[in-house]
């Protein structure tokens, strides 16, 4: 039974990830995004619109030339605004590379400086390692309360911040557990609403890496909701 449902669950991302006709009605229809440079698919909601990235979403003022942003996309509502951003930090600088392949301490030290300039975030779930399609890949999870001004009620912000090596590191032997070779690309995902029920939506992305099976972004129960 376990291997049918397997079969299944496979099939049911399969055929939802593929490219469907736009549909107002259904703003989680999944549109397609590839990025031609690393040979990646990417596949998000339609409620998201792809806009000019801000320079906002840059990992670290510092080392601009080290970070890509390939797609960052909006959803606006009368009630909430959600956004995301697919990035790659490269070798360009490498010290910013090594930094980011540590990933838990990276994502930790990155979502902490993005939602600062907001007001003062809190760490509402420490980095949790996972995989994705082999690939190391760390989680974490903030928020941070924006203060009331002129004109704007006080909100609080909810932002994820996801951080996995771009290849799967080779090992020198079985059992060791350090990567060995060369590591180039280190690709992120952030995520923030005003919304938290909406971090539920981050479980809608798939990513296929060349031309390996079309694999969740997030396994279910990566996020512990409190």
């Amino acid at each position: 039974m376990l291997r049918y449902a397997s079969i299944f669950l496979l099939l049911l991302l399969r055929l939802t990830a593929l490219p469907q006709p736009h549909d107002r009605s259904n703003p989680d229809v999944l549109k397609r995004f590839h990025d031609d440079a690393l040979n990646i698919t990417y596949f998000y909601p339609s409620r998201f619109v792809a806009v000019p990235p801000p320079p906002s979403t840059a990992f670290a003022t510092g080392a601009p030339q080290c970070v890509r942003t390939t797609l960052f996309a909006n959803s606006v509502t009368q009630i909430d605004t959600s956004s995301f951003a697919l990035s790659t930090v490269d070798d360009t600088c490498s010290g910013f590379l090594r930094s980011g392949i540590q990933l838990g301490p990276f994502v930790r030290e990155a979502i902490l400086h993005q939602l600062k300039r907001y007001g003062k975030p809190s760490i509402t779930q420490e980095p949790t390692r996972y995989n994705i399609d082999g690939r190391p890949a760390a989680i974490i999870l903030a928020s941070v309360p924006t203060p009331e001004t002129a004109g704007k009620v006080a909100r609080t912000i909810y932002a994820v911040k996801a951080c996995a090596l771009g290849s799967i590191p080779v090992k020198a032997r079985k059992n060791d557990s350090k990567p060995v070779g060369p590591l180039s690309q280190v690709l992120c995902f952030d995520f923030t609403t005003q919304n938290s029920d909406l971090l539920n939506l981050m479980f809608s992305f798939i990513v296929q890496f060349d031309n390996d099976p079309l694999t969740p972004m997030f396994p279910a129960g990566i996020v512990r909701r409190r």
